[in-house]
């Protein structure tokens, strides 16, 4: 599904800016990657609903995966906000991301589009 690839292809740029920039800029990135929670959580149903009856691991798996990277950025929000940001969050936020990514990958036959 397009939306569900394009969501995420925004997030993760998103992201990327919310981490980089300081202060008010960097909110306003943290407000767009939450709001880009909405279509991917919505499409990432769907997939769901057409994936886990089919292959139940994988997809359970990349549920799973999908709801780690978003916890991992708040989690990674909360710590910039505080000023107590560690690259361990990052560095598990960027291995999760991919494994997400290639798993997500893998169940649509390597097709981006």
């Amino acid at each position: 599904m397009n939306m569900h690839l394009i969501s995420w292809i925004g997030l993760m740029i998103t992201t990327i800016l919310a981490f980089t920039f300081k202060d008010k800029l960097s909110m306003i990135f943290m407000m767009i990657t939450r709001v880009l929670y909405i279509p991917i959580l919505i499409s990432g149903f769907m997939l769901a609903l057409y994936r886990v009856p089919r292959d139940p691991v994988l997809g359970s798996l990349k549920v799973i995966l999908g709801l780690a990277v978003i916890a991992l950025l708040e989690i990674g929000f909360a710590r910039k906000n505080h000023h107590n940001l560690a690259s361990n969050i990052i560095w598990s936020l960027v291995i999760v991301f991919a494994l997400t990514s290639l798993v997500g990958l893998y169940l649509a036959d390597w097709y981006f589009f």
